[in-house]
């Protein structure tokens, strides 16, 4: 389950650091894309959040490559998980016509554009969150992970 654990977080590690890299360059764009949400924000924080938050996923992908402070990044990973499925459900819920401002999929192949749509991010999203979460608890509850009994 280690070797299991390190990969993933090493994935996505380059996931995070990658998007990360892909917003630093235009705090402006990500500007737009936080008021794309439509949630109700001052302006002070929406471009706090639109400076800080390529930065944060460069670190928290730097740190979880490079396994440094494991419960604490996991923890922060979590939670910056957490907050990105919350926006993105929002918005497929209310019909909002957002794009993430992650990665573009497309290029791989035309049918992961799926990814960039208000459905395809929040899917993606649960489906990091609960593999991240997953490999967390079972990192920490090593007896889990073998099938033993507590």
């Amino acid at each position: 389950m280690k070797v299991v654990s390190r990969l993933w977080a090493i994935f996505l590690g380059l996931l995070l650091l990658s998007a990360g890299l892909s917003k630093i360059g235009s705090p402006l764009r990500m500007l737009a894309d936080i008021y794309a949400y439509q949630i109700p924000l001052p302006d002070w924080l929406a471009n706090a959040a639109a400076y800080s938050l390529p930065g944060i996923e460069i670190l928290l992908g730097a740190l979880l490559i490079f396994g440094l402070w494991r419960v604490a990044v996991t923890s922060a990973t979590l939670l910056l998980l957490a907050f990105y499925t919350f926006l993105t459900a929002q918005s497929w819920w209310r019909g909002l016509p957002i794009e993430c401002g992650c990665l573009d999929f497309s290029g791989i192949h035309p049918a992961l554009a799926f990814l960039e749509t208000p459905a395809g991010s929040t899917l993606r999203n649960v489906f990091l969150l609960l593999v991240t979460s997953a490999l967390a608890f079972f990192s920490k509850n090593p007896a889990h992970a073998k099938g033993h009994k507590p």
